[in-house]
């Protein structure tokens, strides 16, 4: 369990470091180039991730597996796998994407009515092979029960190297072209340090006297079912991306990818504390100790909701300053999209974590249906929207889906489980982020900066950091103060010591390994 939860810690450092790099590539993007540009750019990584999921076959995860299995007990069959699965989704990801590059035109004339696409998928086709190999052989890495090289190929190495080329074309006077090259080059750069560190984790991989022993039917019997659960993934985070560009301007997809970046980051404060709660569900689950799973039902899902609040409060009223680090051609209509996406990634943290108390239970499969009715709840609600209301359509579908959700994991395990995580200790909160609201409003009434935000085209401005850091302060003075007032519960300090002791642990084991 301490390896686990190590390994869990590490994960979620590279995953926030992954994040903040991707998002940090996204912002170069769209300041150098035109919102058509960035909406170009997304179209094309979205039909290039679709080519990359078919490419992968599940492999990412059979791999995982078999590496795991055989690591110990048997050298030849842990080379065959090493080899074979990297190999298959290699040669896949050049077949699909010389598929998706010859019918390049068909896709963005046919599908997209857009042109101009063309080019932008014929350039990402280059990279879906390097995409699936650098999964796979990331995930490899993984079944040496360790987390720290599938950290540095696929949240450090390749997001660096990406930004790096970036800028680098950049400056040589490439456009969106440039930008998609680089893309390619930073997954080859991946790939070439996955192979690093396999070979210096099974450093016997390089004996020609160890024959492989390939079990390539076993490995993708067990893989490609795994296909549907990648794609309603693939749905659930990509499905408004794909229909605004069906329906709209590549500049209002620019527009809607910029806006709803941001709120994501609200979701890695739920990460954390599922990481926490996720691996002891089981457990009490299995102990048939209900009541003490809901009390730290309760616990984790009030310090899930008590922390993403005042950043939810900070994301609603400072998104026009927000959005001044895309540019200002993103303002106007991302404000409404980024309030309304925090909106429902807060109700996503507040409902805590109530997909893995049903997952970790052995409701799979209810919980797979929930997916499903969210996926066809969200198209249908695209397929309204979008034509009327545009970019604001897509994040109002999005909104209304995360919520629809949520709200049914929460009365399916109240209704199975008889456990829920709402009672009075959520009150001082509520009335922090009711003060926080108030006075959050007035300042915005009186300290108004969009006709300048809109004017003014820097990266951050006097004006923009004032309102930033006056509505940070104030939304920080309110909470801690009503921290202070309330106090700490029992429960509270064994989860603060948890989390203190994990985030520790896996900060010092990154320094020394």
């Amino acid at each position: 369990m301490k390896k686990v939860a190590k390994g869990a810690g590490i994960s979620f450092i590279g995953s926030v470091t992954g994040r903040c790099l991707f998002f940090a590539l996204q912002v170069i993007i769209a300041r150098f180039f035109s919102t058509e540009v960035f909406g170009l750019f997304t179209l094309g990584l979205t039909v290039t991730r679709i080519a990359e999921l078919i490419a992968r076959l599940g492999l990412h995860m059979g791999t995982m597996r078999f590496v795991s299995i055989y690591r110990k007990d048997d050298v030849g069959k842990l080379k065959g796998i090493l080899i074979s699965a990297p190999l298959i989704s290699f040669s896949n990801g050049i077949l699909i994407g010389g598929l998706i590059y010859f019918f390049a035109g068909t896709i963005a004339e046919s599908i997209f009515y857009k042109p101009a696409l063309t080019n932008v998928i014929k350039n990402f086709a280059l990279a879906v092979p390097f995409m699936s190999s650098m999964t796979i052989i990331a995930m490899a890495s993984q079944g040496f029960h360790t987390a720290r090289f599938s950290v540095y190929i696929k949240d450090i190495i390749q997001p660096s190297a990406n930004i790096v080329f970036v800028i680098l074309f950049i400056k040589l006077g490439y456009a969106v072209s440039g930008i998609v090259f680089a893309f390619t080059l930073s997954y080859v750069t991946a790939v070439l340090a996955g192979f690093f560190f396999i070979t210096r984790q099974f450093p016997i991989i390089k004996k020609r006297d160890i024959k492989p022993v390939y079990e390539i039917r076993k490995l993708l019997s067990y893989s490609t079912p795994l296909l549907f659960n990648g794609f309603l993934a693939f749905l659930i985070l990509w499905t408004n991306t794909l229909m605004l560009g069906y329906m709209k301007t590549p500049r209002e997809v620019g527009v809607y990818r910029a806006a709803s970046q941001v709120p994501i980051f609200l979701t890695l404060i739920l990460t954390a504390f599922n990481s926490i709660y996720a691996p002891a569900i089981a457990d009490m689950y299995h102990r048939g100790q209900m009541g003490r799973l809901g009390k730290i039902f309760k616990t984790t899902t009030r310090w899930v909701f008590l922390l993403t609040l005042p950043f939810t409060l900070i994301l609603i009223f400072s998104a026009g300053e927000i959005l001044t680090i895309f540019g200002r051609d993103y303002i106007k209509e991302g404000i409404p999209v980024l309030r309304i996406i925090a909106i429902a990634q807060f109700i996503n943290c507040a409902t805590g974590g109530v997909a893995f108390t049903l997952t970790m239970t052995g409701k799979q499969k209810t919980d797979m249906i929930n997916n499903m009715v969210m996926v066809v709840v969200n198209v249908a609600l695209n397929y309204f929207l979008i034509p009327k209301y545009g970019c604001l359509g897509a994040a109002i579908a999005t909104g209304i889906s995360i919520g629809t959700v949520n709200f049914s994991r929460l009365w399916e395990v109240y209704f199975i489980y008889k456990i829920q995580p709402y009672n009075m200790s959520y009150m001082p909160g509520i009335a922090c982020g009711t003060i926080g609201i108030i006075i959050l409003y007035t300042l915005d009434k009186y300290f108004l900066v969009e006709e300048y935000l809109l004017i003014n085209n820097y990266l951050l401005n006097h004006a923009t950091l004032i309102k930033l850091v006056s509505n940070g302060l104030v939304v920080c003075i309110i909470f801690v103060v009503g921290f202070i007032i309330k106090g700490f519960r029992e429960e509270d300090r064994f989860v603060l010591d948890a989390i203190t002791k994990k985030f520790k642990s896996n900060i010092f084991k990154l320094k020394v390994e």
